[in-house]
This record gives C-alpha cells, sequence and structure tokens, in this order.
C-alpha cells in the first residue's frame, strides 16, 4: 500500500510540474507576436503579483481559463486585461465578479487535473469593437477535429524555460497528437477523454501560459492544462478537451439572459442536442 502511494505522488508531482500557474516561466520557442493576431487572448493578473495565467475571451462578459489557476483564488483577487499586446501595461481592465471551477475538478483522484477549465465573469463588458478585443468561438462536440491540425497557443513568453520573462505576446505552432499516442506511449494512461496533446519540435507551452488559448481552425480547442517541463522531447503539452468540456461552459453562459445572442453565436450548432 505504501509502495502504491509512493508510486502515485511521483507520477502527480511530474505531471503537475507546470500547473502550478507560477510567474516566472512561458511559452518555450514560438514567436513574439500582437494582440490583433490573437484579440481573444486574455491575461489573469492579481493586484499583488501581476499576470498569473491567461484566458479566453468567449462572450460578453465571460472568460474561459484552466481550474488550477483559479484554485483557492476569490473573485476580488482578480483582474483581467484585454486588447494589449503587453501583459503590464494597455489595453482594458475588467474585475472578476464571479469565478466559476468544473464541479468535477479534483474529484477524480486517479487522474490529476482532469476536469480542469474554469469560467470568469467580468464586472462590466469589454468593448469588442477594435481589432485588439474580440470574442473566439468554443469548438462543440460536433466539432472534434479529425488528424492531426496545427493549432495556435499564445501567452505571454520566453525564449528558454527557466529564464526571466518577457513584457510582450509570444504565439507558439503545435500540433494535436492523437489521444491514444498521448495516453498509452507518453504519459502512462494519465490522460482521460477531457484532455488533448499537442506540441512542437521545439515549441510549447509553460507554467504562466496555463489557462490559455489552443485555437484551432478559428475555434477555441483546448485550454493550456500541464505538462512535464517545457517542449520536453516526447513530452507534449496537455490542454483541458473543449469539445469534451463545453456542456460545462455553455450552460453557464446560458444563465445570464444577456449572453443569449453570444451563445447562439458561438455554438452555432447547439440546436442538435435538443
Amino acid at each position: 500500500m505504501e509502495v502504491t502511494l509512493i508510486a502515485y505522488l511521483i507520477i502527480l508531482l511530474n505531471c503537475c510540474k507546470w500547473a502550478t500557474a507560477t510567474i516566472d516561466e512561458r511559452i518555450v520557442g514560438g514567436y513574439f507576436d500582437r494582440i490583433e493576431n490573437v484579440p481573444y487572448t486574455v491575461s489573469l493578473n492579481t493586484k499583488l503579483f501581476g499576470h498569473f495565467c491567461g484566458g479566453s475571451l468567449v462572450a460578453n462578459v465571460w472568460v474561459v481559463t484552466a481550474a488550477h489557476c483559479l484554485w483557492g483564488k476569490k473573485p476580488s483577487d482578480i483582474f483581467v486585461r484585454a486588447g494589449s499586446t503587453y501583459k503590464n501595461r494597455g489595453g482594458e481592465i475588467r474585475k472578476a465578479k464571479k469565478i466559476i471551477l468544473h464541479p468535477l475538478y479534483k474529484r477524480i483522484v486517479d487522474v490529476p487535473l482532469d476536469y480542469d477549465i474554469a469560467l470568469v465573469q467580468l464586472n462590466k463588458p469589454l468593448s469588442n469593437n477594435s481589432d485588439f478585443i474580440e470574442y473566439i468561438s468554443i469548438s462543440n462536440p460536433l466539432e472534434k477535429i479529425p488528424g492531426d491540425p496545427q493549432c495556435i497557443v499564445s501567452g505571454w513568453g520566453i525564449t528558454k524555460s527557466e529564464v526571466g520573462q518577457f513584457q510582450l505576446l509570444k504565439s507558439a505552432t503545435v500540433r494535436i497528437l492523437k489521444h491514444e499516442i498521448c495516453q498509452k506511449t507518453l504519459y502512462q494512461k494519465i490522460i482521460s477523454k477531457n484532455m488533448v496533446c499537442a506540441g512542437g519540435q521545439e515549441d510549447d507551452a509553460c507554467q504562466g501560459d496555463s489557462g490559455g488559448p489552443m485555437a484551432c481552425r478559428g475555434k477555441l480547442h483546448g485550454v493550456v492544462s500541464w505538462g512535464e517541463g517545457c517542449a520536453t522531447l516526447g513530452k507534449p503539452g496537455v490542454y483541458a478537451y473543449l469539445p469534451e468540456l463545453w456542456d460545462f461552459v455553455a450552460a453557464h453562459i446560458y444563465m445570464d439572459t444577456d449572453e443569449s445572442e453570444d451563445i447562439n453565436r458561438m455554438l452555432p450548432k447547439i440546436k442538435l442536442y435538443g
């Protein structure tokens, strides 16, 4: 029993190395970008520590991020910066009104960081009327992407793991891996159906990019969740998989009647589930 517990703890510590949302490490490799190229990308901040995680603007006052980013935090701790290439200045600022973690987050003992998705409701709408702030649609269950498409991950990055941080937005191109390959070969079956793996030859997301977007074919397909190291050979990044977690996002945005127009635009195929 003791040996089993020790083995589990080793797996837990290894797989969650960059799910702690520290503020020191960001996207590895990639390229410097401008916010108008990924205008749905937002920065989550605290007054004391500044930027700590990324997020995606998906509706009028709603941001999708990772649950581990918000674990133990209160709405009063958080503000969101949108529409800026810089992580510490410019753009528009909104306070968090409410934070909602997936109810099954931290409940699946055998799979660390399963259901790693959360919502931040803003205290008032962002502009969404410029080239710098735009919503992104979410991939729903009918929009699972076959094959291994290239996707874009964005956040506030560095050039190498364990080196000081940059103020400018970075993006990286990653490619989705087949689920069975990631599950059986790379991460010893701790990849659930709510996760998807993606990586590049030298590009990857890292700690401070947690919660940020992975956009595929113009839609939000993943949320940066965890990985072993950063751009480590044979260890791709792991993302919360939106087509499987779509119902959580849709249900909460629907509760806000002012968002009905946004949800219909964001999830145009929802009528097929009636």
